[in-house]
């Protein structure tokens, strides 16, 4: 399998006049999502760190550092956005591994800032890296993931490919940033309900830019450094089934086109969105308030169990991982908003009160039905004696149930508005929505900047 080779031919051969229209159209929905996301996210602490420290750095002030009105080199702006485009959980989804693409669009902005790509070059770039994520993420598709968090371990290479489409690089060249990618590649599911979660993404971003700069400098590594006897798939994913077909649909099939993403309605931890939409959908149709629940039950996937494993919430971190949390949040906000995953928030003592009353369960007979459901059955029992029950597959916001144009919009604005005044958010999404004519993106970076 010359997977290394291959991808590098993909990323060096695509033109724009090749891809998809309808995938394009997926691509500008993406970059709208994470750029809001982003902007909201720059506000976080966590975010706030990597900005500081990134502007202690004094480097040269080529790239936008998202909502924190400074520049820096772009590879530190790529690690700080990047950090921010995952701080609040709120970024899309893959139909495998998490958020996989997170760290693609800080990288492609951040290094697009400092060399000022025209028109069609950014959506190029993009697609390029979505595809390389996309792929890599199927041909590990039996993979137990084995606690790496994919929107580092393989979001880095859909960050290195873009890169290397931004910068022209040639075959072996961009074999070359693969190559250094793959020593780069971590970040662990330990981490989870920290501010290292988030960090993940800014080190995938990063190193994407870091190899993309390393490789068009002439640096080397190994030309199969992904297939290889100690390469990625045997060092990271050693007992899992490696499939070919994935790769060899590289330029062939579109992922944008087959998957798409799954815009998050929730800035929390995916798995538990399934599980928030049947309260809510409970709540509406029934009146249900805090009052006259008796008992939340939750069953849930090993996957789940293992990875939403807080129960009470120490912080507003771990509250975007608590389902006792998020679920009594539900019944008692009728929505999961932005604003209450801080630490004060948490400590609600009527939320609290109320997230006694929920209950996480494993159920190994729960079996996703394709690689994108994530099913869990949640049973509300009320104190009049009702009981109301529901096994739900999919989340609001991927292909099966779709978020329309103007939810994510809608979503869009609310985030940037933490950031930007309300006619700069306007003018961004105009400006992603005409991305393949504009003459380069920095104006449009100058507004990200807040």
């Amino acid at each position: 399998m010359d997977v290394t080779a291959k991808i590098a031919r993909f990323v060096t051969e695509t033109k724009y006049d090749k891809i998809p229209a309808q995938a394009i159209e997926t691509a500008k929905a993406a970059i709208l999502d994470c750029l809001g996301v982003a902007l909201a996210g720059s506000k976080e602490e966590d975010a706030k760190i990597c900005a500081q420290i990134a502007r202690q750095e004094n480097a040269k002030q080529e790239a936008t550092v998202f909502g924190q009105g400074v520049k820096t080199s772009s590879q530190q702006a790529a690690f700080a956005n990047g950090t921010a485009a995952h701080a609040m959980d709120f970024d899309h989804s893959f139909t495998l591994m998490g958020q996989p693409t997170a760290p693609i669009i800080p990288a492609v902005f951040s290094l697009g800032d400092s060399v000022g790509p025209s028109r069609q070059q950014v959506l190029q770039a993009y697609t390029v890296g979505y595809e390389v994520t996309a792929k890599l993420a199927y041909s590990l598709r039996d993979s137990k993931h084995d606690g790496w968090h994919a929107p580092s371990t393989l979001g880095c290479f859909g960050a290195s490919a873009a890169c290397a489409k931004l910068l022209g690089l040639n075959t072996v060249q961009t074999q070359m940033a693969l190559g250094i990618t793959a020593s780069m590649a971590g970040g662990i599911v330990g981490n989870f309900g920290t501010m290292t979660k988030p960090l993940h993404v800014g080190l995938g971003a990063r190193n994407g830019v870091l190899a993309a700069k390393l490789a068009q400098s002439g640096f080397t590594a190994n030309a199969q450094a992904i297939e290889s006897g100690f390469g990625l798939y045997k060092v990271l994913h050693p007992t899992a089934t490696v499939h070919a077909e994935p790769i060899e649909e590289l330029g062939r099939s579109y992922a944008l086109l087959s998957d798409g993403i799954r815009v998050k309605p929730y800035p929390c931890g995916g798995l538990t969105h399934q599980a928030i939409d049947s309260v809510l959908e409970f709540k509406t149709k029934h009146g249900i308030t805090a009052d006259n629940v008796e008992s939340i039950q939750v069953d849930v996937t090993k996957h789940t169990f293992e990875r939403i494993v807080f129960r009470v919430p120490q912080n507003g971190i771990q509250g975007k991982f608590c389902m006792n949390y998020l679920l009594a949040r539900a019944i008692i906000d009728g929505k999961i908003g932005l604003h209450i995953f801080t630490d004060e928030a948490v400590k609600d003592a009527q939320v609290l009160k109320l997230g006694e009353r929920v209950q996480m369960r494993l159920d190994p007979d729960l079996k996703a039905g394709s690689p994108g459901g994530r099913p869990c059955r949640v049973t509300i029992r009320l104190k009049n004696g009702q009981t109301h029950s529901c096994q739900a597959e999919y989340a609001k916001g991927g292909p099966e149930n779709p978020m329309t144009r103007d939810e994510l919009k809608a979503k869009f604005m609310e985030c940037a508005r933490e950031t930007v005044s309300p006619v700069a958010a306007e003018r961004i999404s105009d400006s992603i929505q005409r991305l393949e004519t504009l003459e380069n993106i920095r104006p449009m970076c100058e507004l990200l900047e807040g």
